[in-house]
């Protein structure tokens, strides 16, 4: 096709042919046409997909949940059987402490007691007949109030409660939910639980959701993270609810949609069945079978949570406070007892089944392809393995100690059965075995005993990572507690409370002796503090780590105590103070601004200000990233870029990035 317009002109419009010239008017305005809506809808995928990786940048930088450490009942207090009977109108705060009693354990066995048979005045009857008024509605049960389960298709647990309570995150997790929707689930909470056990496959991990249904009010959003014992709200009579309680639910990751529910409307008048009997006919039970767990019983498993390498177990009775290793059991079997470390719990509760998963049907295709790579892998590279190493830094001459070295990486799939594995000892002390195979990991992770007669430290080296042990021959013992806050609270924010054993001189105590649980209270409804009772295993180097949230605007005081051992914090404030001049917390990302400079990831501008609006350039971006990402810095001294000056604030990130 040749152009329509011949004109030879110099021009530069004129010199080459148009769009114009090429087709009629008509179908020069139908393609301008196409063009404007192609380009909107690009325009709105890239918009869409932009705010897709701000939510994932978010997720994994900069907002990313603690990892599943265990769980908490979605309740603390219920109301005694009384309260039922007296003061069935009273919200939960109208309740006094002394008519409330710890959520009962979900005990079928106490739930099927007949009625007929219980006895009034006895308290273990009265302990059963509370459990009975609390859960009237079983996991998968009906809604004749039988406690029987498997004969209905209720894919829940019914907690009777007053309008009012108190709820929470029963673990640590990300909301994907909020609505307030006035029929159904009504005012309801999901959050998404990563790497929890899986009930149906033991030793292995997924994705659950917890569904909070029927609440009042709703102190979560969207998107943010929450820490296990965390107030998400309060409970209601909200939707298709006919009594104040809480509708408490599990979905598995293959569950269409969250909250579940196993039959829709249609199909319920095609049975010719009302809502409520179509649940006691159990229309939908092998669905809810299949996309549901039973949330109390997975609750009540995972109290006593431990984490073993890539598996997990929930453990309860075999987890010891602090494990220590006699002189006459040094010349034992390596076998020990399980020692509970801040981070990671190693059960000793491995299974004949679990033994069995190293067969190769059972490992990533990743981990296949390095076996068959063992033949050209230097033995001697089982040596240079990193490791995450946990343990006791400080114990008493004459004892041991176990440290665990944890495989995170899967190096060890890369060697042979019979390379060794060599752990070294400086300083005081010697170790119970020096030499390993990949046989002597127990999912992953491998326990390396030392024990010291003499005072000094021992540093004991697997591969590159190294770890250090003060031996002590006197402990003092712990006089008092120390409450370390930095005086201040931001309302529904995660702060950090630093609980100190001190010895009668005052000095922080290395290691500490008391027995007995440690109850940290403020007597007030509006705090939350996680945990709130501690052993002497959590104290490491004499502190232990609390995180607290209060909901309400009133001064703080944490009162610790161990039997007469008494500790308290100054009061702690509500924060008037901004973070930055131009940032103030009614900011909807103030959370996010406020954890990335409590970590020294930002700093702002000399002027105090944050300028919060403001684009983030490249050298800005990078820089937060590393800090992010915790990423050593280097020397910016060969910086090579014409436009970057050796001196400038980012020269040492901007290296670091290039070099990774």
């Amino acid at each position: 096709m040749k152009p329509r317009n011949k004109k030879n002109s110099r021009s530069w419009r004129n010199r080459y042919p148009r769009f114009e010239d090429y087709f009629s008017p008509k179908m020069v305005k139908a393609m301008k046409v196409v063009s404007v809506i192609t380009i909107t809808l690009v325009m709105m995928g890239v918009v869409y997909f932009g705010g897709q990786a701000g939510i994932w940048f978010k997720a994994s930088v900069l907002d990313a949940p603690m990892p599943f450490d265990g769980t908490v009942t979605p309740v603390l207090k219920v109301p005694g059987y009384k309260y039922w009977s007296t003061q069935k109108s009273l919200t939960y705060s109208q309740i006094s402490d002394d008519q409330l009693i710890d959520l009962p354990k979900y005990d079928l066995g106490k739930l099927q007691f007949p009625d007929s048979q219980l006895v009034w005045g006895d308290a273990s009857q009265d302990a059963i007949r509370n459990a009975k008024i609390t859960y009237p509605v079983v996991y998968l049960g009906d809604y004749k109030l039988d406690h029987i389960e498997n004969v209905g298709s209720h894919l829940a647990v019914d907690i009777k409660m007053p309008i009012g309570t108190p709820i929470r995150a029963i673990a640590n997790g990300k909301v994907v939910t909020v609505s307030n929707d006035s029929s159904g689930f009504g005012h309801h909470v999901v959050i998404k639980i990563i790497n929890a056990p899986d009930p149906a496959n033991p030793g292995s991990l997924t994705t659950l959701y917890a569904c909070f249904n029927h609440m009042d009010r709703i102190d979560v959003s969207e998107g943010q993270n929450v820490l296990k014992g965390q107030i998400i709200g309060t409970s209601g009579n909200t939707g298709t609810s006919t009594t104040p309680h809480l509708h408490f639910q599990i979905d598995n990751d293959q569950a269409p949609w969250h909250p579940y529910w196993p039959f829709t409307s249609s199909e319920q008048y095609s049975a010719g069945l009302d809502f409520f009997s179509a649940v006691d006919a159990g229309l939908g039970i092998s669905k809810a079978r299949l996309y549901t767990i039973n949330p109390m019983t997975f609750v009540e498993n995972n109290m006593g949570y431990v984490s073993s390498g890539g598996n997990s177990s929930a453990t309860t009775e075999t987890t010891t406070q602090t494990e220590t290793v006699s002189q006459s059991e040094t010349a034992s079997d390596t076998e020990m007892t399980t020692q509970t470390t801040e981070t990671e719990t190693v059960s000793e509760t491995t299974t004949q089944t679990e033994t069995q998963t190293a067969d190769t049907t059972d490992q990533t295709d990743a981990q296949v392809e390095l076996q068959s790579q063992t033949d050209y892998i230097d033995t001697g590279s089982a040596n240079l393995f990193s490791y995450e190493v946990t343990g006791e830094q400080t114990v008493m001459t004459g004892s041991g100690i176990t440290l665990y070295f944890r495989d995170e990486n899967n190096q060890l799939a890369g060697i042979s059965d019979s390379d060794e594995i060599t752990a070294e000892l400086s300083g005081v002390g010697s170790l119970l075995q020096k030499k390993f195979t990949k046989s002597d990991f127990t999912s992953g992770v491998l326990k390396v005993v030392v024990r010291s007669d003499e005072v000094g430290t021992a540093t004991v080296t697997l591969g590159k990572t190294s770890y250090q042990v003060a031996f002590i021959n006197e402990v003092k013992p712990v006089s008092s507690f120390r409450v370390e806050t930095d005086g201040y609270y931001q309302k529904n924010i995660v702060e950090t409370v630093k609980i100190i054993a001190l010895d009668a001189d005052g000095n922080v105590a290395p290691a500490v002796n008391f027995s007995g649980i440690v109850n940290l209270t403020t007597g007030q409804s509006t705090v939350d503090l996680t945990p709130n009772q501690l052993q002497a295993s959590d104290f490491k180097s004499g502190t232990a780590i609390v995180k607290m949230i209060v909901s309400s605007e009133d001064p703080v005081v944490i009162r610790v105590q161990n039997g007469a051992l008494i500790g308290e914090s100054q009061s702690i404030q509500i924060e008037d103070k901004k973070i930055f001049t131009d940032v103030t917390v009614g900011n909807s990302h103030y959370e996010a601004i406020k954890y990335l400079k409590d970590n020294s990831i930002i700093s702002g501008y000399s002027d105090g200000s944050f300028k919060p609006n403001e684009t983030v350039n490249r050298a800005e971006a990078l820089k937060m990233l590393i800090g992010a990402f915790n990423v050593s810095v280097g020397s910016s001294a060969d910086v090579n870029f014409s436009d970057v000056d050796k001196s400038a604030w980012y020269a040492s990130a901007l290296k670091t990035g290039v070099e990774k």
